[in-house]
C-alpha cells in the first residue's frame, strides 16, 4: 500500500502467453524428466504457474515444487500446492515484505518444508543491485533460504554472486544452465554451461573460513560491496 492505495505488478497476459506457449514441452517429457532425475539420484522439481496445474504436476511424479517470484503472493495457489506437496521452494523477487510473511504463515500452518529464495528480477542483474543482505530478512521466516542468481554468465565473475550467497548462508542456489551458445538460448546472458556449475558445488563443501579465503584470493572482492 502507498498512501492507502494498493499497487500490484502485472504482466501483459496476451504477450506473455504468446511468448511462453512456443516453449511448451509435451507432457510425456515431464515423466521422462522425473525418471531420468531419479536414475541419477537428483531431486526433480518444476515451477507451478497456475492452480489448474497443481494436480497434473503431482501426477507426473514431482514431489518438490517451486513457486515463481510473481506468485509468492498468489496465496490460493500456495494453499492448493500445500494439499499435494510437502516440499516447496518460493522465490521472492517481486514480492512485498508483508506478502512474504503471509505466505510463510500459510506454509507453516500446513507443516510444509519450505525454502525462500532471494531474487532480483533484472536479467542480467548488475552487481550493485544484488542486495544479498536480503537473505538475513528471509531467515526471519525459515532457516532454509537461498538465492536465485541472474547475474551475467560471461567473464571471470560469473559465479561470484552464487558463491557469496552460499557464504552468507544460502542452502539453495538457482542458476540457469544452457547447452547452446548464448545467442541460441533465450536466457543465454544469465545461463552458465553445465561444467561451470562445478565451482559452485565445490565451494559449497568448503568451511566458512575456506570460503572467505577463496572469494578473496580468486576474485579480490570485498564482500561488503555485494550486500
Amino acid at each position: 500500500f502507498i498512501k492507502n492505495k494498493k499497487y500490484s505488478i502485472k504482466r501483459p497476459y496476451i504477450d506473455e502467453y504468446k511468448r511462453l506457449k512456443k516453449l511448451d514441452l509435451p507432457e510425456k517429457n515431464f515423466e521422462k524428466f522425473v525418471k531420468l532425475c531419479e536414475k541419477h539420484s537428483v531431486t526433480p522439481m518444476v515451477t507451478c504457474f497456475a492452480r489448474e496445474h497443481v494436480k497434473k504436476i503431482y501426477n507426473h511424479g514431482f514431489k518438490h515444487v517451486k513457486v515463481a517470484s510473481y506468485d509468492c503472493s498468489s496465496f490460493q495457489l500456495i494453499r492448493d500446492l500445500c494439499k499435494k506437496f510437502k516440499n516447496i521452494v518460493v522465490s521472492t523477487g517481486a514480492t512485498y515484505d508483508d506478502e512474504i510473511e503471509f505466505t510463510s504463515k500459510i506454509l507453516r500452518k500446513n507443516k510444509i518444508n519450505y525454502a525462500l529464495l532471494h531474487c532480483v528480477t533484472i536479467y542480467p542483474t548488475p552487481f550493485k543491485f544484488l542486495n544479498l543482505s536480503r537473505l538475513n530478512f528471509l531467515k526471519k521466516f525459515t532457516h532454509e533460504v537461498g538465492y536465485s542468481d541472474h547475474t551475467l554468465s560471461l567473464g571471470h565473475k560469473k559465479n561470484l554472486a552464487s558463491l557469496v550467497a552460499i557464504y552468507l548462508g544460502a542452502k539453495y542456489v538457482e542458476r540457469h544452465i544452457r547447452i547452446y551458445e548464448q545467442e541460441r538460448s533465450r536466457d543465454g546472458r544469465v545461463s552458465i554451461l553445465p561444467d561451470e556449475i562445478s565451482e559452485i558445488i565445490m565451494f559449497s563443501k568448503l568451511s566458512n573460513n575456506e570460503k572467505k579465503k577463496y572469494i578473496f584470493k580468486k576474485y579480490k572482492f570485498s564482500l561488503k560491496s555485494l550486500l
